[in-house]
């Protein structure tokens, strides 16, 4: 009884220096995702602006393109 009762003992303090283990990774492991998603809303708003920045060029050289054509025919 005594054997059983002390590998018991043994099963529990190992449990328990896993979980502490396992406990200290959670919390790395949780940290890291929120710098990912810290990064990552970052990236995204930087696109947003990117990509802001593009459109706002096409649309302006869309307009100038339509203000040098003319579709009004002329006698030569």
């Amino acid at each position: 009884m005594d054997e059983l009762l002390k590998e018991l003992k043994e099963q529990i303090n190992k449990a328990e220096k896993e979980l502490k283990k396992v406990t200290k990774e959670n919390i790395k492991l949780k940290d890291e995702v929120g710098s990912l998603w810290d990064l990552l809303d970052e990236l995204e708003e930087s696109d947003v602006k990117n990509w802001t920045h593009l459109l706002d060029k096409i649309e302006k050289d869309a307009i100038l393109k339509n203000l040098m054509t003319t579709t009004k025919k002329v006698d030569c």
